[in-house]
């Protein structure tokens, strides 16, 4: 027992200081190469579901995409925050086409109810932008006794597309394919991959990384784009998947950082940290930028195509990964 406490503390140490060294490198190029994001054009008619879209970078998503003539859906946990994102896009744009639907993607059975409403009141969706998601957080399990970082993040967004694929595939057109928008991290760089412990529960703290448990899920996110780009290429669908590290960004989601260095981050957020406004550039130069029509499974920061990790390039490892996600999810959704 006491081995094994040792061997876990050693682990959690290790993958705090792996994430923010990764992260402090992020942050020194992201100051020396800031780029602007370019000139984006309307895209009248085009629906757009944003899941995450009430506050921080989602909320800036939004707001994009509803300034750019698209009817915009909000999926959220909190309908009191999608009332008021709606009332703040509509001080600035009052006659925006925006709606709020509850999404909680720590629950099938809520991002079933989601899907229902969404294809009850929308023959087509055009752009889908998986946002959402939980940084950082001390273990928790879902309803659904998975771990937090790995639904949230990544399982339930899985989930969500897969059950608007039906639509996303009858809305692309020759001008238009669908995009399908998967938010990663840099720090999927640091993250790890083990397929016989994939989306394991946790018995005891020593076992548990916050941070592993993040950077792992950016990196099954990554890894499922690239699957699920093949996937469509090869079915000749209208549908594009990208993924993207939205810079470091000003926002909530690190609130649970601990309190032994959350000032120290706080300092430095204040002066090198992008605002959510500028966090928001990346996905929306993904959701409506001409450049990137049929672009599809390609990892981007900063508006631009950059290397993702060596394993994303891995058919075998996609492939048993997607296997192992889809029996889950076949049976936490029945």
């Amino acid at each position: 027992m006491a081995l094994s406490i040792v061997i876990g503390i050693c682990y959690i140490f290790w993958s705090f200081l792996k994430v923010y060294i990764f992260g402090f490198l992020a942050l020194v190029r992201q100051l020396l190469q800031r780029h602007k994001i370019p000139e984006l054009q309307l895209r009248t008619g085009k629906i757009a579901l944003v899941t995450g879209g009430t506050s921080g970078i989602g909320f800036h998503v939004s707001l994009g995409l509803v300034s750019k003539n698209i009817h915009v859906i909000m999926g959220g946990h909190n309908t009191e925050k999608g009332k008021e994102a709606i009332r703040k896009i509509r001080e600035e744009f009052p006659n925006a086409k925006v709606d709020f639907m509850h999404l909680n993607l720590a629950s099938f059975k809520s991002i079933q109810d989601f899907v229902e409403n969404v294809k009850a009141r929308c023959s087509s969706i055009h752009i889908l932008v998986n946002n959402a998601g939980v940084m950082f957080a001390p273990y928790e399990e879902t309803t659904d006794s998975l771990e937090s970082h790995f639904q949230i993040n990544y399982l339930g967004h899985l989930y969500l597309t897969q059950s608007l694929m039906d639509i996303l595939k009858n809305s692309g057109t020759d001008e238009f394919y669908s995009r399908i928008i998967n938010l990663s991290s840099v720090v999927h760089n640091v993250g790890s991959l083990n397929l016989l412990n994939f989306g394991r529960r946790y018995s005891h703290w020593w076992e548990y990384s916050p941070h592993a448990a993040y950077s792992d899920s950016k990196l099954y996110i990554a890894l499922s784009s690239w699957g699920l780009s093949e996937q469509l290429k090869q079915e000749n669908s209208k549908v594009t998947v990208n993924t993207l590290h939205p810079g470091i960004v000003n926002t909530a989601l690190y609130r649970h950082v601990h309190w032994s260095i959350k000032w120290l981050l706080d300092i430095v957020a204040r002066f090198t940290y992008l605002p959510p406004p500028e966090g928001a550039d990346t996905i929306l130069y993904l959701a409506l930028s001409p450049d990137v029509e049929r672009e599809t499974g390609i990892y981007y920061d900063n508006c631009q195509e950059q290397k993702t990790c060596q394993m994303s390039y891995s058919d075998d490892i996609i492939n048993q990964m997607q296997d192992i996600s889809n029996d889950t999810i076949q049976d936490k959704s029945q």
